[in-house]
């Protein structure tokens, strides 16, 4: 019996033994570890760190954005991670990312993060740029790439944001367009135009009624209806569209538009001209010159029908005044015989000097040049106080692939 009870606690100690013999060969796989932080501007979320496998390697990593957009990366070099993405719309959302070993272990990493637009700091904004006295005025123009732009209700948002903030009295618009398919809202003007979009966001944001005058030339991408516009917080005393083109048809994009207002302001009478003239096709091709007389002749027109204190001829009429002849035909022709100020040039003396300096552009690309302007006809009543090209990398930040011209005026007489 007691022989019986020793051959048991023997077998009992034996049985322990080789189980604790097996136990110590036994490799326990340790999960990946992730080590990642987050960096946010605006819509765009940046995440950076690695992942690491202290027993093995990492070959699969996923990142799940939380907005139905997923990327997977397979045996990179996850030691030094850095990847970004950017959110069609400002919220709330989970980033989730998972890491995996090469025995398929893996290690899950929530992050929470919250997007919103870009917010424009007036900081780069020059000083003097800033109204300060009644007889003041504001005048923008921009080329807004007719929906071409990544984040574009960001983007709107930037320009709203300006406008109310500075409080510009006249915007002329170009490549301002809407969709041939949306739904017509009032008159000609969609849901999707672009001016519409901006005057509504100045209304919701800034409590400020800003009126518009658009018309369209041509089709951009074959399904934008491309335009021009003005917007003021002026009284709209009258408009007019009129073609400057010798081609007028939508399907051609030589078909090409002014949009005239005329506003009354204090003192009188302002009457403002939006334009987007054709580049230049060729040595001979006169086309683009015959354009800018079409607009001064209009200019001439509604001057000599009311009593207007000056006019303005604003936008972007793709000619470079530091190109050699012919190529700078088109600005040649607007200031021939000193009949308007080139309202940048008056501030900046040096802006047409060759060779020509990249700060003075307002268009990059294969052809970069200054080809955007705020033209003002020379009169007694208005001086140009000072002007800036903005929305650039450095100033506010870009919104389209042109700079805009900012110039503010003072009434003198």
């Amino acid at each position: 019996m007691i022989n019986q009870k020793l051959n048991t606690k023997i077998g009992l100690l034996t049985m322990l033994m080789l189980l604790f013999s097996c136990t110590e060969n036994i490799v326990v796989n340790e999960v990946p570890e992730l080590n990642i932080s987050h960096q946010i501007n605006a819509l765009e979320v940046t995440i950076s760190g690695n992942a690491i496998d202290t027993d093995g390697t990492v070959h699969e990593l996923l990142i799940d954005w939380g907005d139905n957009y997923l990327i997977k990366l397979i045996n990179e070099d996850f030691s030094n991670i850095n990847k970004s993405h950017s959110y069609a719309e400002p919220s709330n959302y989970i980033i989730t990312i998972t890491a995996f070993d090469d025995t398929e272990d893996s290690i899950v990493l929530s992050i929470p993060v919250t997007v919103d637009y870009k917010n424009i700091s007036l900081e780069t904004i020059k000083e003097t740029m800033f109204k300060t006295a009644d007889n003041e005025y504001l005048i923008l123009t921009i080329n807004l790439h007719t929906y071409q732009e990544n984040a574009q209700e960001e983007k709107f948002k930037m320009l709203t944001d300006f406008i109310g903030q500075m409080d510009v009295d006249f915007i002329a618009l170009q490549e301002c367009a809407q969709h041939k398919s949306s739904v017509i809202v009032n008159g000609i003007i969609r849901e999707d135009n672009m001016a519409l979009i901006i005057t509504n966001k100045l209304k919701e944001s800034y409590n400020t009624n800003y009126n518009l005058t658009w018309e369209w030339a041509h089709y951009g991408w074959d399904v934008w209806e491309e335009g021009v516009a003005i917007l003021s917080k002026h009284e709209l005393l009258e408009t007019e569209d009129r073609f400057i083109s010798s081609n007028t048809t939508a399907t051609n994009i030589t078909s090409r538009k002014v949009i005239y207002g005329s506003y009354q302001i204090p003192q009188g009478r302002i009457n403002l001209f939006s334009a987007h003239t054709h580049w230049r096709l060729s040595e001979t091709d006169e086309e683009q010159t015959n354009q800018m007389k079409n607009i001064k002749q209009m200019v001439d027109e509604k001057e000599t029908l009311n009593s207007t204190l000056v006019s303005f001829v604003c936008g972007d009429i793709n000619s470079n005044p530091t190109s050699e002849y012919p190529w700078s035909e088109g600005y040649n022709t607007m200031m021939l015989n000193n009949e308007y100020l080139d309202s940048f040039l008056e501030i900046y003396s040096d802006a047409n000097n060759k060779p020509a300096q990249s700060i003075y552009s307002t268009i990059g690309g294969d052809f970069p040049g200054r080809i955007d302007y705020i033209f003002m006809r020379e009169n007694s009543h208005f001086r140009i106080m000072d002007s800036q090209i903005i929305f650039t990398s450095d100033v506010l930040g870009k919104i389209s692939d042109h700079n805009a011209v900012i110039t503010k005026i003072a009434y003198i007489n």
